[in-house]
């Protein structure tokens, strides 16, 4: 009788620790995370960073953290499962094959690096898994989201890498002008958003309908004058200048294209521009989509 009870309490200490290890830390619709995973994911972050960087991009994370991966993990599986991009153990084998050729390892010695990083052949099997789905969720929903225009590059490179070079420029202008004499000092505060907003909508104030426009087409720099292209550096391409005070009329410059003339230096760093630009718009769109659809579905921390 006493070796049955002390069995059975055993057994209920035995079950309870279990039970602590596996707790559940969250739920993502009907799919509970326990905290024996996350423990697990904590313990080889670094090997997991090494072997899919496009899901572990950072050396440390904190318990949150590592659910927040679990949960987009899921999410995204759901929706590329909805999509009709299902990842099979073939294509995953395939994978880890493709691999092992590239490397030039043979299963016994991906197994040996796996085992010296602490890292189980099921969970780098799994983890293989999540990192084709999330390259699949890159390229099927967010790359078709993400635009990076001439414009954005320009911006960029006028923005943070043209100080101190002598950049020379070639100007598509639209003038738009409106008489001194008839220009209140409200007025000329209110100018350019006036013509910001008659661009969009058509409609001029009556106080305004004395402006006209002028299409000067393609300009080079050196055929303005410094009061001119004074306001022309200070402004992007698709927008209006600060006006201008030249005889007896006051100056707005719509710029519709603003080429860099004769930059080495720009064409040496647009693609990498470009490109960084490009990296940037896609961690912001994952990162709403992310946002997005967590919002759809029933999530649940668990403290």
């Amino acid at each position: 009788m006493k070796i049955s009870i002390v069995f059975s309490i055993f057994f209920l200490s035995l079950t309870t620790h279990a039970t602590l290890l596996d707790k559940i830390v969250a739920v993502v619709n009907d799919t509970p995370i326990l905290r024996s995973q996350i423990n697990r994911m904590k313990s080889n972050v670094e090997a997991r960073r090494n072997i899919s960087p496009q899901i572990y991009t950072k050396s440390k994370y904190n318990t949150k953290e590592l659910i927040e991966i679990k949960i987009h993990t899921l999410l995204l599986r759901d929706k590329l499962n909805e999509m009709g991009y299902i990842v099979s153990d073939e294509r995953v084998e395939s994978q880890i094959k493709s691999t092992e050729d590239r490397l030039g390892l043979n299963r016994q010695a991906l197994l040996n690096f796996l085992k010296n990083n602490d890292f189980a052949f099921d969970e780098y099997f799994e983890l293989t898994r999540a990192s084709i789905e999330y390259n699949l969720f890159l390229s099927r929903i967010i790359q078709p989201l993400v635009s990076i225009t001439e414009q954005d590059v320009k911006r960029e490179y006028f923005t943070k890498y043209s100080k101190g070079k002598r950049l020379s420029f070639e100007y598509e202008l639209v003038d738009f002008t409106f008489p001194k004499e008839k220009m209140t000092k409200s007025m000329l505060k209110e100018f350019k958003k006036t013509l910001e907003s008659f661009q969009k909508n058509g409609i001029l104030p009556e106080k305004f309908a004395a402006v006209e426009t002028n299409d000067l087409g393609q300009i080079k720099e050196d055929s303005l004058n410094d009061s001119i292209l004074k306001q022309l550096k200070k402004t992007n391409e698709g927008s209006f200048s600060e006006p201008v005070l030249l005889g007896s009329y006051y100056h707005s410059f719509y710029i519709k294209k603003k080429d860099l003339v004769e930059s080495d230096d720009y064409l040496k760093k647009r693609n990498q521009i470009k490109g960084k630009l490009y990296q940037e718009a896609m961690i912001s769109m994952a990162t709403n989509w992310f946002e997005s659809e967590s919002q759809r579905n029933f999530i649940k921390y668990i403290d």
